[in-house]
């Protein structure tokens, strides 16, 4: 008999992955209930009735891992550790996406998101993420059995082919005597050579649009109808319908997918005009642009060079 024990973190791939197994019981905690240990005399009881099993959980730590390992060889099973070494970025992703799939939109409220996780424990808030990645344990060999590694690959369906031009707003498309974010039209200095830059991406076919931070909204500085005004009248400005979201959340402790550089509104942009990754390009003027650009697999260009 053969127990293939996954691990990974959430998103990683692992349930996919345990579906496509012909010839194994599979033995998950969020489909039976109960705690993980629980499913230990579980699969004890399978491998004793002849069958191969496959335990689909996090299995995140060594000592998570070694209770499983110790049964299964006990009760005369070979065991694989299967390594779905995904990115937490990557697995971020990965939550989103299925989010679209199954509720057809994006969660960015916390409390929101935490009903739902209620529900659907496959749709955890960006927290439970990064406690993963902090105690995630890469297993080794050294651990009594063969390691298996499945690298991560992205791939979109055929018809996301479209392109787009990304634009972070306050700093890059816009400045203020204040020197962070516009309150109201008059405070809105449109930025050097950004009008025919931007009308020059227009007619080659790129979509027009924005991703912005707006925590000063959670910060009680501005109002969310000030920052639409603001958003409207900069567009205005501009000349171009340029499509925008914005995080209105705290920019610390992060508890959105929605504030950059989370990658909340990209994926809600790539499913929404079923974009090419690859053929977009994100612009912005802070390490946050980059970071979510980098992530979700957009070219980065700073605003100066772009509109140089």
């Amino acid at each position: 008999m053969h127990v293939n024990l996954l691990v990974g973190m959430p998103g990683s791939g692992k349930s996919g992955y345990a579906k496509s197994l012909t010839g194994y019981t599979l033995l998950n905690r969020d489909a039976m209930g109960g705690s993980v240990p629980d499913l230990i005399p579980k699969m004890v009881d399978a491998i004793k009735a002849g069958q191969n099993v496959c335990l689909d959980n996090t299995n995140p730590m060594i000592q998570h891992r070694q209770p499983f390992i110790k049964a299964a060889k006990d009760a005369g099973a070979d065991v694989t550790i299967t390594w779905f070494n995904t990115s937490a970025e990557d697995c971020q992703i990965n939550v989103l996406f299925r989010m679209l799939e199954r509720y057809g939109k994006l969660f960015f409220d916390e409390e929101q998101l935490k009903e739902v996780n209620k529900k659907d424990p496959n749709m955890m808030p960006p927290h439970v993420l990064f406690r993963f990645k902090k105690i995630l344990e890469a297993p080794t060999e050294n651990e009594g059995c063969p390691v298996n590694i499945v690298p991560f690959v992205r791939k979109y369906p055929s018809d996301f082919v479209n392109k787009a031009l990304l634009l972070d707003y306050d700093g890059t498309l816009r400045e203020t005597e204040n020197g962070k974010w516009p309150t109201e039209p008059g405070q809105i200095d449109i930025k050097p050579n950004r009008m025919r830059t931007i009308h020059k991406y227009e007619k080659k076919g790129y979509k027009l649009l924005g991703v912005s931070n707006q925590s000063a909204i959670a910060k009680g500085e501005l109002t969310e109808a000030q920052a639409i005004d603001c958003f409207e009248h900069t567009n205005k400005f501009l000349g171009h319908n340029i499509e925008y979201k914005f995080c209105k959340h705290q920019s610390a402790p992060i508890s959105c997918y929605c504030r950059k550089p989370q990658s909340g509104f990209g994926v809600y942009f790539i499913w929404k005009h079923k974009l090419n990754p690859a053929e977009c390009i994100m612009v912005g003027d802070q390490t946050s642009d980059k970071t979510f650009a980098t992530r979700l697999g957009f070219q980065y260009v700073d605003q100066e060079e772009f509109f140089a």
